[in-house]
């Protein structure tokens, strides 16, 4: 019985039309896209923006802007906590920012460890302000006796009221480099969580109203050309507000 010859394939010599017509598809789809996104309206964009801003506020003390605010501590004057109505009286809200701040300065006049305390208000929120030379040594993080009764004395004055605490670390600009600190970033934010440390040590403020951060020298409230500018940029800010409401379902 003999044997089908077999027939030769045929060789297909166009199938690099089918990578070709996937490349033009491909790079067609690139040019739509690269089109579409150069004719976005600026004018919605900035709505979108603005009303995402406004859909995630929520205040700080009362008077406060929210958690997206424009500027940071330290990048304008300060402005001053009780605002003045038509009639001459003070705003509700202030008036609450008011009594918190003559709290803080009737105890400061009673306790020495408070003797180095500020008390700002910037953009509405109420920072409790306190030097390095109270809290640390020259590039250590490790809190000084007179920093933890400090922290001890604002404990007191804060847990029995409606308030977080947002521990903020600061440095100058001068480098550290050490194995525990290799940055600035490192220094205060160590510095920060040491606070917070303390803060739950003393058992009367939970540690679900606390969190802490650390901003290196990157929010000065002094210029850093003079040894007394850099000192008050060595600091550390506790900021009080109030609890986030989350909407109820």
């Amino acid at each position: 019985m003999s044997r089908k010859k077999k027939h030769p394939e045929h060789v297909n010599h166009e199938r690099w039309l089918v990578s070709y017509a996937d490349f033009i598809t491909l790079l067609f789809a690139f040019f739509v896209v690269m089109f579409s996104v150069s004719q976005v309206d600026s004018k919605k964009a900035g709505r979108f923006t603005e009303s995402f801003k406004e859909a995630l506020q929520w205040e700080g003390l009362p008077g406060g802007h929210g958690i997206l605010p424009d500027k940071r501590p330290g990048d304008s004057p300060l402005k001053p906590l009780t605002t003045p109505l038509d009639n001459g009286a003070s705003s509700p809200r202030a008036t609450e920012g008011e009594k918190m701040r003559k709290a803080f300065e009737r105890r400061a006049k009673k306790t020495p460890a408070l003797a180095g305390l500020q008390i700002v208000d910037m953009h509405g929120e109420l920072i409790i302000r306190l030097p390095e030379r109270l809290m640390f040594d020259l590039g250590d993080a490790r809190l000084r006796d007179e920093g933890k009764a400090a922290i001890g004395e604002i404990a007191d004055e804060v847990a029995p009221r409606e308030l977080n605490i947002r521990i903020e670390g600061h440095t100058d600009p001068a480098p550290i480099r050490t194995y525990q600190f290799p940055s600035n970033w490192e220094l205060s934010t160590a510095r920060a969580t040491a606070v917070v440390r303390s803060l739950i040590d003393t058992t009367k403020i939970t540690p679900d109203r606390i969190s802490a951060a650390g901003y290196a020298e990157f929010h000065p409230i002094a210029t850093n050309d003079t040894p007394e500018g850099r000192a008050q940029n060595r600091r550390v800010d506790l900021v009080l507000v109030t609890p986030h409401q989350e909407p109820t379902p």
